[in-house]
């Protein structure tokens, strides 16, 4: 059984105006990860198109957008199992952007099988639901074999971001990406995961963190050179 983003699929009711951008957008930039698996997936994206994210539970979109406005040069494939969040991102995107995003809402790591061998970059996992119960641990996207998975398509030396205001789930990752001998964290000092990069654009899930009192962390996991 594939690992899935569980949640809600909707949850806030959606204005009409916005239904109907979605209705008229979405198909435009929905990736059918069926009608894909046997063609080449970085076909819909520009030739000038030479670097590739893939950011798993977008949320609002803030930090895809963000990403698309100032890497030129960069596609982008983001998986949002919400359908407000995916309305969200598409009511406030640029036209001159839709060529270089795809959208799934269907399970992560079904795009992630798909994808060829050292094919991208980076990989966003900004708050993901930390399902801080211990029953309900097998639920978090992150484990020993989506780990395995993502090495599969990253190039050498490329990243992996991970935020999140949970301890549970920070130990939990560093558990899991520390003993994958796959990656690397590169982390010196506190500073190191209590800051982050300029290019690491700050979401609302953030303010909402910050505005708690909770602290974000901050991780980047390196891919190391000839694994996989």
């Amino acid at each position: 059984m594939s690992n899935r983003l569980f949640g809600r699929k909707k949850g806030y009711p959606i204005k009409q105006e916005k239904k109907k951008k979605f209705n008229y957008i979405f198909p435009k930039l929905n990736l059918n990860l069926e009608s894909v698996k046997n063609k080449d997936i970085f076909s819909k994206f520009p030739s000038t198109a030479d670097t590739f994210f893939l950011e798993v539970g977008f949320g609002s979109g803030e930090h895809v957008k963000w990403q698309l406005e100032n890497n030129p040069k960069t596609g982008i494939f983001c998986c949002e199992p919400y359908i407000n969040g995916v309305v969200n991102l598409i009511s406030s995107l640029k036209e001159k952007y839709y060529n270089r995003i795809r959208i799934t809402m269907d399970d992560a790591e079904l795009l992630v099988d798909i994808l060829p061998e050292k094919s991208i970059s980076k990989i966003f996992i900004l708050f993901p639901d930390p399902w801080n119960k211990k029953k309900h641990f097998k639920r978090r996207f992150i484990n020993e074999k989506t780990i395995s998975k993502m090495s599969k398509v990253m190039k050498d030396d490329g990243e992996i971001r991970i935020s999140t205001d949970s301890s549970s789930y920070v130990a939990w990752i560093l558990h899991h990406f520390l003993n994958s001998n796959e990656f690397v964290w590169e982390a010196k000092s506190k500073k190191d995961f209590l800051c982050k990069p300029l290019d690491w654009v700050q979401t609302r899930y953030e303010k909402k963190a910050i505005s708690s009192g909770k602290i974000p962390i901050f991780l980047i996991f390196k891919k190391e050179k000839n694994k996989q």
